[in-house]
């Protein structure tokens, strides 16, 4: 994508940005069918865009391919994510094994675009 840069806050809820989108990027080592996606992610980034105007992108990285989500889109079309409470760690860091409830939902394959990354 064009003009694409890496978001200037560490913290920030997306990790790129573009003229049109905010995109949340996630890579696996393991390939899923449902993905899971973080309800307070998708509140926050929808937040921020709302006041720029910005669509939401949600991208899994998987070997070599992306899997991308419009979210905005997916929202407006009374997707369901099948919002739910699951214990998960508290970080992806391994140091801190903390467990805490999230509030997650599901991402099907057959409502992404896949795009071949190499």
């Amino acid at each position: 994508m064009r003009n694409t840069v890496k978001a200037v806050d560490q913290y920030s809820t997306f990790d790129f940005s573009n003229d049109i989108y905010l995109i949340e990027v996630k890579s696996r080592k393991k390939k899923y069918d449902p993905w899971l996606i973080e309800k307070h992610k998708v509140d926050a980034n929808i937040e921020a865009s709302s006041s720029t105007g910005h669509q939401v992108l949600y991208v899994t990285e998987y070997q070599e391919f992306a899997y991308i989500w419009n979210i905005t889109r997916l929202l407006a079309e009374g997707y369901d994510f099948g919002w739910c409470n699951k214990n998960m760690p508290m970080t992806t860091e391994f140091s801190r094994r903390q467990w805490v409830s999230k509030q997650v939902g599901y991402v099907y394959e057959k409502d992404c675009k896949t795009v071949k990354l190499y």
